[in-house]
């Protein structure tokens, strides 16, 4: 009985630091997806510049394809970060940031609520799972990325 109210305090003393680590890494990942995309665009330029604007298709399959290595490159960077269990955290977030594409793809959101909520989507994941918290506070994040994805869904911009 005491052994485990001392781990489930110390759990609620982790939760504040899981979720700043993991903030960092909603910081870190756009980085690394520009790197990748302004890389792709280095190595294999054709010749096709369209303007330099996002509205070019090959720029923006580059975002798509970016987003997916820093999706698999977030695991790491959680487990370094002391995110632990990073991979939850890191396959979460996956659905998360479907959400967020979604937005991009409806046209109902300006850029700055995008990576606002960009941000807050490794901590919301984090904060989902970790160990021993209350199912209400599991709930509210995910509720709120389902409202919005369904708000994508049924009124498209």
């Amino acid at each position: 009985m005491i052994e485990s109210k001392v781990n489930e305090s110390s759990t609620n003393k982790r939760l504040p630091e899981r979720m700043i680590s993991a903030s960092l890494v909603s910081v870190i990942v756009p980085f690394i997806l520009a790197a990748w995309v302004f890389l792709m665009d280095a190595l294999f330029d054709d010749g096709e510049k369209c303007g330099r604007g996002l509205d070019c298709s090959a720029i923006v399959s580059d975002f798509l394809v970016g987003g997916c290595v820093a999706v698999v490159l977030a695991w790491p960077l959680l487990y370094l970060l002391r995110v632990r269990p990073a991979w939850p955290v890191a396959g979460l977030a996956v659905f998360f940031l479907a959400v967020i594409w979604q937005l991009s793809k409806a046209g109902w959101s300006g850029y700055s609520f995008l990576i606002v909520l960009g941000c807050l989507t490794y901590p919301f994941a984090a904060l989902v799972t970790a160990p021993r918290l209350h199912w209400l506070w599991r709930t509210l994040p995910v509720a709120l990325f389902l409202g919005l994805y369904l708000f994508a869904v049924l009124f498209p911009g």
